[in-house]
């Protein structure tokens, strides 16, 4: 895994419980809630130093389109 993999998989374990075998899942179908997914991209934010906006991260089908944004 990359650096950014390992972070993200790092930050979605932690605030979302999903661990890295799912980031090629399509986000629909794992089951988070819009409060832990606003504490999620905020955590990348603080982390990776972007501003990535709420209605940009829901361009993103899984957690692996949000690294190759990132990388």
């Amino acid at each position: 895994m990359s650096s950014i993999e390992d972070q993200v998989a790092g930050l979605a374990s932690k605030l979302l419980n999903i661990d890295s075998s799912a980031l090629d899942s399509n986000v629909s179908d794992l089951g988070v809630n819009s409060m832990d997914a606003v504490a999620f991209l905020k955590a990348v934010n603080s982390e990776f130093g972007t501003s990535i906006s709420a209605d940009d991260a829901a361009k993103f089908n899984s957690l692996r389109d949000l690294i190759d944004y990132l990388g």
